[in-house]
């Protein structure tokens, strides 16, 4: 996200949302960009905001957890709106500021997951099992590289491509196939479908 008419982005790092999840009584994980970072090991570039998934049935613990030190608002279609009524299916952000007219800090994604298995919301026909949807760096949870490059694979800009570039030459072998497949089913039209392919 960028800076616009729904407010400018001054986004947490990666420390402060550690630091904001502890303790929280909910799976979480790092998503986005950032997530991609900790996973190559070293900053790829700048993010203009920051990404913290979790389980969709797990939004009440999460509006719980933050109670008092979070302003929350569900962000769709280019609009903000209040958490004051059951969200619709296509309701998956949820972006997060201190106080109302702050800048923005971190987004939440509603991540849907049945029986223990993430469903790719874009295509339920490519799942991925929770413990292979998570990865450890210490003790922060981050998304699968696989996972946020296949998010990415939709409409790729330039910055995906960076991030592209940087991710498949370290992934392992198992991984690269899986996002293989999961591109060629959900995305058949992207330009990786190809790339992946022939790597």
């Amino acid at each position: 996200m960028t800076d616009g008419e729904l407010g400018r982005w001054e986004p947490y790092d990666v420390e402060s949302v550690h630091s904001l999840m502890g303790g929280a009584p909910l799976m979480w994980w790092l998503s986005g960009g950032e997530a991609l970072d900790v996973f190559v090991g070293r900053r790829t570039r700048e993010h203009g905001d920051v990404d913290v998934s979790v389980r969709r049935a797990d939004l009440e613990l999460l509006r719980t957890h933050l109670a008092g030190r979070l302003d929350l608002l569900v962000a769709h279609d280019g609009a903000l709106h209040a958490l004051d009524r059951p969200l619709v299916d296509t309701e998956h952000g949820v972006w997060a500021r201190e106080r109302p007219g702050d800048p923005w800090r971190v987004q939440f994604n509603l991540e849907p997951v049945e029986d223990d298995e993430w469903v790719y919301r874009r295509d339920p026909r490519v799942r991925l099992p929770i413990d292979r949807l998570i990865r450890r760096r210490g003790q922060l949870p981050y998304v699968s590289p696989a996972v946020q490059l296949l998010w990415k694979a939709k409409d790729t800009r330039p910055h995906d491509q960076l991030d592209f570039d940087a991710v498949v030459p370290l992934l392992a072998a198992d991984e690269r196939r899986w996002l293989a497949d999961a591109v060629a089913l959900a995305h058949p039209e992207s330009p990786w479908a190809a790339e992946l392919r022939r790597a």
